[in-house]
């Protein structure tokens, strides 16, 4: 991976996880957030009110879809570090 590429990584990750967390805070705090644009990974930290321990999301592969000029996030291969949530997934989020 390049360095224009890293810091470009970079750049998106830190000012979506600012957006988010000002968006939904309410909900509790994105701690980390690491995108790999080249293997199209995302891996998320959330510290979520009520629960006692950070909760892990790992996409294993994304893309970026554009439908009538917005652009969307169309993700493959999520788990979490819930198995609750990764049943939800399974039976809700095909």
């Amino acid at each position: 991976m390049s360095i224009l590429t890293k810091a470009i990584d970079w750049m998106l990750q830190e000012a979506a996880r600012i957006w988010i967390n000002n968006e939904y805070g309410r909900f509790g705090t994105m701690t980390k957030l690491e995108i790999d644009s080249q293997k199209r990974t995302i891996h998320v930290e959330l510290d979520l009110k009520g629960e006692t321990a950070p909760i892990k999301v790992d996409v294993g592969r994304y893309t970026l879809v554009e439908e009538d000029g917005k652009t969307y996030l169309e993700m493959a291969e999520v788990s979490t570090s819930r198995e609750w949530i990764n049943l939800l997934l399974e039976e809700f989020v095909k």
